[in-house]
């Protein structure tokens, strides 16, 4: 029996090196859709994302986000958010939901990306997220996470299991 997802999810590295060649129109809304397809905690589903193109905007967050720089390279990245209004309207007393939700999202697009063949890379988006809102327009309310690179790349997709069995403990510590 055959797993796609298992290569996926051996797969897929972190690359931040990129071609110009574009991403389909439906590569990436199936990209962006198998992410906003991942679990909610209490289905408040609270995930906004922003998808960034323009050479200009890329270049902006560049200057104030040294680490996302390799964005420039790239033909798309992708602003994962929450509405932390949904999730304070739902009772709780934090918004750390929202990093959760997104954290599950950002995977999804992650392995889905590496089975289209399109390399992507993950960076935190929190620190920065001022910078964020006043260049994209972003309410208070929505607050930015991750910012996640893709395009396709020269580097292969290498499969590696980094399983270590010193790190699974039953029952206890």
């Amino acid at each position: 029996m055959t797993y796609p997802t298992n290569d996926s999810i051996y797969k897929r590295r972190s690359i931040r090196s990129f071609r110009k060649d574009e991403i389909s129109d439906n590569d990436l809304n199936f990209i962006l859709s198998s992410g906003l397809s991942a679990p909610s905690g209490e289905g408040i589903h609270p995930l906004e994302l922003i998808v960034i193109k323009d050479n200009t905007t890329k270049e902006e967050i560049k200057s104030f986000y040294e680490w996302a720089g390799f964005c420039t390279q790239s033909p798309v990245s992708v602003l994962v958010c929450y509405d932390s209004n949904k999730i304070f309207a739902a009772g709780y007393d934090n918004d750390d939901l929202g990093k959760l939700d997104a954290a599950a999202c950002i995977e999804n697009m992650l392995l889905r990306a590496t089975e289209l063949g399109i390399a992507t890379c993950w960076t935190h988006a929190i620190e920065n997220a001022d910078d964020y809102r006043n260049l994209l327009g972003i309410p208070k309310n929505i607050v930015p996470v991750a910012l996640v690179v893709m395009g396709y790349s020269d580097e292969p997709f290498v499969a590696k299991d980094q399983f270590d069995k010193n790190k699974i403990h039953n029952n206890k510590w």
